[in-house]
């Protein structure tokens, strides 16, 4: 089944009434006279031995000669401040490649007289902030991406997405929320990475609601987004809501998004949560058949279970005796038998249930019940009795004297002497 991004949209919304987000708009906004003064702001040209200087070394970095370049210009000394400014800009932007460390020092030095074209200084603001995220120097990249912010009054929801990866990376986590949100405000098209930075921060404070929230908005705006579906299936198992967390995963599975096996036990665990065990079986018993699942006893047991739970018994004797082959636990051909029981097979559940004895169980009382259950309806008196007394000997006393006089009362009326 496939589905276009409406109607994903209003059926995730149907299951789960999704709610929109506020946006954060908490941050000072920049003074826009001072910007405009900025920008107006007299260019200025550098003195004739600088601008010389930088002309060769502008012509060698065109010529990937980064080294030569530096080799002409880091002896000069210019007295004027403008020259000096430029100068340190121009050192900076050959340095970022060749020394990070050294290029932060130069920008620096560039940016702080503040008397670059605005274009230049913005550059160098830029610059030196993600220069300081390559150094790891994470609160001193969103100084800069602040003043940045501040010096060209732009609402970058790029520069947005670093600040917020900075305070996560700081372990800041309730900081990451206003960038990110800022982030998906102004993106011209709907990007994940901000919805997954929220929500991850919103994991590390334990708020597996707000979690909730932003998986919610998120499976909407990015429908053919797989991991969306499954982490919102996850974290809705998580918080307990077993109903929605299943109608999540069960739409992401006929949408084909379910392409693991962690996934596909995923949802047949949420079929069992849900009462639906029948579902669990069978799709565990599908994907084991393609190889998705593999063959193990876990698995089989799992299958077993479901469909014992789901009253098809003969399909649970049947995978019971699979991980029983598997494993060769007495127990599991004890369940197997009692499966068969209930299947009124009762001939193949005499042959589990002495293998299950043969191996050794934890209860051999308990088996012998059933076993003398399995040899009466099939009319063996004789059988059924000595089980009987294997019962009873094997602390299951009440149970052998129920079974003890309905066995003799039947053997009578048959003629069977016991």
């Amino acid at each position: 089944m496939t589905f276009n991004k409406l109607a994903s949209a209003l059926m995730i919304c149907a299951a789960i009434g999704v709610v929109s987000l506020p946006v954060s708009t908490a941050f000072a906004a920049p003074d826009a006279a001072k910007i405009a003064e900025r920008k107006a702001r007299k260019s200025q040209a550098v003195g004739e031995k600088v601008g010389k200087a930088i002309g060769k070394a502008y012509d060698l970095y065109g010529q990937q000669q980064i080294a030569e370049a530096i080799a002409i210009l880091e002896p000069l000394e210019p007295t004027n401040a403008f020259d000096k400014a430029y100068l340190a800009r121009f050192l900076g932007s050959l340095y970022v490649e060749k020394n990070p460390e050294k290029a932060i020092k130069y920008l620096k030095e560039a940016i702080k007289p503040d008397i670059l074209s605005f274009t230049d200084q913005a550059a160098a603001l830029r610059n030196l902030a993600d220069l300081s995220i390559m150094a790891k120097k994470y609160q001193d990249a969103i100084g800069y991406y602040n003043k940045w912010l501040d010096f060209t009054g732009e609402l970058d929801p790029n520069v947005e997405m670093r600040i917020a990866n900075c305070f996560y990376e700081m372990k800041q986590f309730n900081k990451v929320i206003a960038p990110a949100d800022r982030a998906i405000a102004h993106f011209k098209e709907p990007k994940k990475e901000p919805y997954i930075m929220k929500y991850a921060s919103y994991y590390e404070l334990k708020q597996t609601k707000k979690v909730i929230e932003v998986l919610e908005e998120a499976v909407v705006i990015f429908p053919k987004e797989k991991s969306f579906w499954v982490q919102l299936g996850n974290f809705y198992s998580a918080d307990e809501q077993f109903p929605k967390a299943l109608a999540v995963i069960d739409m992401a599975y006929k949408q084909g998004y379910l392409t693991t096996e962690n996934e596909i036990k995923l949802l047949a665990n949420l079929y069992n949560n849900n009462n639906v065990p029948y579902k669990a079986a069978a799709t565990l018993e599908k994907h084991m058949k393609s190889g998705l699942v593999k063959k193990d006893r876990a698995i089989l047991m799992s299958i077993a279970s479901s469909y014992n739970s789901a009253r098809e018994f003969e399909k649970a004797a049947a995978f019971f005796g699979q991980a029983a082959q598997l494993s060769s636990e007495g127990d599991i051909y004890r369940r197997q038998g009692n499966a068969y029981l209930m299947a009124n097979k009762n001939a193949e559940a005499v042959t589990a249930l002495q293998k299950a004895l043969e191996l050794g169980v934890k209860d051999k009382g308990k088996v012998h019940v059933d076993l003398i259950s399995a040899y009466f309806f099939q009319g063996k008196m004789k059988e059924a009795y000595r089980h009987v007394e294997l019962a009873r000997q094997n602390g299951q006393e009440k149970m052998a004297a129920n079974w003890g006089s309905y066995v003799k009362e039947r053997a009578e009326k048959k003629g069977i002497k016991l």
